[in-house]
């Protein structure tokens, strides 16, 4: 279709996710470095005369219960001129229930796409606001880059980040509910811990990746190793063909590995795909 706007919904991925305590709403605490890549769902908006939401994927609902439609409720409820409505197409591209906010991305690329129809209304700040009430990670992915995560999600310290890095991501096909992985914790979470601590060290400017690389951990790979043993056996993979680390993002499934070159990593994805493994290479946005 001919579309008025278009906009992409960049994936993220968690480089390393600490959970650091439950809080008394019952949400938990963590501290993650998150990063958006490339790999990137696509939103199309035409006018017409009552709004609409049509998927490329047909298992995703198109209900009032999505999040792309519960963003454009949000943002209208907030704008003080009478709204338009749209037909907006999703395309998507990211996995769902994959650990990369596929959902989040698009409720923020709903959010940005509006404001950039109505001249800016609202700051980059002021969208943040409302993509809170939406979701905890939602806040991040409306500006994306690099940040320090903590809080729920919704305290942001922006990082800057030097030099190129390869991410080749894997999806087992496993859809994975955050609730399941938070129940998985258990009562006793721990602080300490070299990744902890190195994140506790950031407040802004460049971070130093080479060190991040080196003490990333994901406090919910345990249980979901132990549930679906695929998950290990990727990063197994991705080591063996020369990652410099590997991890997973979020509460899982998709698993990646760090390259610090494009052929190694085309030749990881490669390998990949060759045993039907949906797989993806990436870099930083």
């Amino acid at each position: 279709m001919e579309s008025l706007l278009v906009e992409k919904a960049y994936a993220k991925i968690n480089l390393g996710l600490k959970v650091v305590g439950r809080r008394p709403d019952g949400y938990h605490e963590i501290l993650s470095v998150a990063q958006c890549v490339d790999l990137a769902d696509v939103l199309y908006f035409e006018l017409v005369s009552s709004d609409q939401l049509t998927c490329s994927l047909d298992s995703l609902s198109t209900g009032p219960d999505n999040l792309v439609c519960r963003a454009v409720d949000a943002f209208h409820a907030q704008f003080d001129r009478p709204p338009q409505s749209f037909r907006i197409h999703l395309e998507k591209n990211i996995p769902i229930g994959a650990g990369l906010g596929g959902g989040s991305a698009d409720a923020a690329a709903a959010l940005r796409a509006l404001n950039r129809f109505y001249d800016q209304p609202f700051s980059n700040a002021d969208l943040c606001q409302i993509a809170a009430t939406l979701g905890s990670d939602i806040p991040f992915l409306v500006e994306g880059g690099t940040a320090l995560m903590r809080g729920r999600g919704e305290i942001l310290n922006k990082l800057s980040w030097a030099g190129a890095v390869f991410y080749v991501l894997a999806y087992p096909e496993v859809e994975i509910s955050t609730a399941w992985a938070y129940g998985q914790l258990g009562p006793i979470l721990t602080e300490d811990s070299p990744y902890f601590n190195f994140i506790v060290s950031l407040s802004g400017g460049c971070v130093d990746h080479d060190r991040l690389f080196e003490v990333l951990e994901n406090d919910f790979t345990p249980a979901v190793d132990r549930t679906y043993p695929i998950v290990a056996e990727l990063r197994s993979q991705l080591d063996r063909v020369g990652a410099r680390a590997t991890s997973m993002s979020g509460s899982g499934s998709t698993v990646y590995g760090i390259f610090d070159d494009r052929k190694t990593a085309s030749q990881a994805q490669s390998a990949l795909q060759r045993q039907g493994c949906r797989s993806f290479l990436c870099q930083p946005v």
